[in-house]
């Protein structure tokens, strides 16, 4: 088992990527902390794993909160003593055009894809620093390392998660910590939902899986320790409509 006894910290985990890499990581020996918004997606993935449970701790609530990443530092580290994995997966999208765009939205998405990610990351390092040794895994996308039109919140925001795995990496790389970003293109996931007002150019069955974009988590992870993947984009073989 390549995470045997881990712990890892999963966000948005009840659904499509998240959900995929805590499977797969639970498959792989980790114990795991999982969050997500939607307390019943949590329990399916409880549900689905039943022979695993006792490895599966979930946290339910808005990652945006500060009250929720406190909350899942607090029992991470009350329960095992340190983290080893942190995949830093929760994010959406809003897309329009930016004359049309809102605020609110703006705010909404940078909160969940920026300032959460920032704050839980920054809570963590302490206790990996301590324990020299860790890997963070942000998941970004190809859109923060280009643009595209109706994108200009959601690219600008995974742009920002690209800066901050980048500066981040060279900043704890004496501590052996590991960071590595994530960017996958087109995945089948509930990220094209209605009202994100954006839909998938290819079909569903072409463009990448959850469980894909797992198996590019669990390299990272489970890389030997002086070894980084610091950045991986990951893009559809033959993506067609």
């Amino acid at each position: 088992m390549k995470l045997l006894n881990k712990i890892a910290v999963i966000t948005g985990a009840g659904k499509g990527i998240g959900k995929a890499t805590a499977e797969l990581f639970l498959k792989e020996g980790a114990k795991v902390v999982l969050t997500s918004r939607n307390k019943s997606d949590l329990e399916q993935v409880i549900a689905e794993n039943e022979s695993k449970k006792d490895n599966i701790t979930i946290i339910a609530g808005d990652i945006s909160k500060e009250e929720t990443i406190q909350k899942v530092i607090d029992e991470t580290i009350s329960k095992y003593g340190k983290v080893d994995i942190l995949v830093n997966n929760a994010g959406f999208g809003i897309f329009d055009n930016m004359v049309d765009s809102k605020l609110d939205d703006f705010d909404a998405v940078f909160n969940t894809n920026v300032r959460s990610l920032y704050l839980i990351t920054k809570g963590f390092l302490p206790h990996m620093i301590k324990e020299q040794s860790g890997t963070i895994i942000n998941i970004a996308s190809v859109a923060g390392k280009q643009g595209f039109a109706t994108g200009s919140i959601y690219c600008a925001s995974k742009h920002a998660v690209m800066g901050l795995s980048r500066a981040l990496m060279l900043e704890v790389r004496q501590y052996n910590i590991r960071v590595c970003a994530i960017c996958p293109g087109s995945v089948a996931t509930d990220f094209f939902r209605a009202d994100s007002q954006t839909t998938l150019s290819s079909s569903k069955e072409s463009v990448l899986q959850a469980e894909e974009i797992a198996e590019a988590i669990l390299l990272a992870a489970s890389l030997p320790e002086n070894a980084t993947l610091h950045e991986i984009e990951i893009r559809p073989t033959n993506p067609r409509k």
